[in-house]
């Protein structure tokens, strides 16, 4: 039966894929939960060793958990309705492990100019240059630091503006640019020049290679100490992805200040941060004070107006 369930998940996981799934885990995660069932002479799938797989690390956040638990489950049910012998049907919700989520730490235009200021310090000349060119770009643009750092120097057109994004799951978009990121890339490519080929990676570091994000990450911590930004209440340490958020909120407060549709505004924001549905960038919208201003100057100014029911 060992055997069997091997196979069937080879044609499970094929047949997910074909429709579109990337189940980047899902192989290995399966793999180890079969190795384990074979390792104890076990020939059917059941709840019992779905939640041993799914627990087997006490120490694991408990979202780790439930998608190990989740992994065992979606093919439990695929092959239960092939074989209700080979696997018992594992119901959803057993490892409770809601997403909580972390309050951002919304950079003001102030700090980011320091923080784009220490950057410019550092010793390496071309590493300092692709630290502030990465804190501006996620700043102004709002996208992932790993769509930034997987960024080549041909995926920006300078003469019309865009830049061509490959974003989660290998979905495709343009950005639009300010023309003073524009500037701002442009120049940076006149340092990059002397460092990597044309066609290379956008960011890089200081041999020329692609830029190491896990090392951008912990650069970006030393530089956020560096300018004494402290965690706020309820805020943890500030992230690179944190700018993602700032972006978001700040596109709320100019759509509110300048008058125009909100929902359209958040339907255009969704595709600029490659959403594939605009729920998902709700997530990104925090209220703050300048935001609660603007949503109340708005509201006054429409009863000024004189639209009273």
């Amino acid at each position: 039966m060992s055997a069997g369930l091997r196979a069937a998940a080879r044609d499970y996981l094929s047949e997910r894929r074909a429709r579109g799934y990337q189940l980047a885990d899902h192989e290995w995660l399966l793999g180890a939960f079969l190795d384990g069932l074979e390792a104890r002479g076990v020939t059917r799938i059941t709840v019992a060793e779905a939640l041993a797989f799914a627990t087997a690390r006490p120490q694991t956040q408990r979202s780790w958990q439930a998608k190990r638990l989740a992994v065992v489950r979606q093919f439990a049910w695929y092959l239960q309705g092939i074989d209700p012998a080979a696997a018992e049907p594992v119901p959803a919700g057993l490892i409770n492990a809601r997403t909580v989520r972390r309050i951002p730490y919304l950079y003001s235009d102030e700090q980011i100019a320091r923080l784009m200021a220490a950057a410019a310090t550092l010793p390496a000349r071309t590493l300092a240059a692709s630290m502030q060119t990465l804190i501006g770009l996620l700043a102004s643009t709002g996208l992932r630091s790993g769509e930034a750092g997987a960024l080549d120097a041909g995926d920006l057109d300078a003469a019309a503006g865009l830049l061509t994004v490959t974003g989660k799951y290998g979905r495709i978009r343009l950005v639009a640019l300010h023309p003073t990121t524009v500037r701002a890339l442009t120049g940076y490519l006149r340092i990059r020049a002397s460092r990597a080929a044309p066609a290379g990676p956008l960011l890089i570091g200081e041999t020329g290679h692609r830029l190491n994000m896990t090392m951008a990450r912990n650069i970006f911590r030393s530089l956020t100490r560096q300018c004494h930004l402290a965690p706020q209440p309820g805020c943890g340490a500030p992230r690179l992805h944190d700018f993602r958020h700032r972006f978001a909120v700040s596109t709320l407060i100019d759509a509110h200040r300048q008058g125009r549709d909100v929902d359209a505004c958040i339907a255009v924001l969704a595709t600029h941060l490659g959403h594939v549905s605009p729920v998902h960038t709700y997530w990104y919208l925090t209220v703050t004070p300048e935001l609660a201003d603007a949503v109340s100057e708005r509201v006054a100014l429409y009863y000024q107006q004189g639209h009273r029911r």
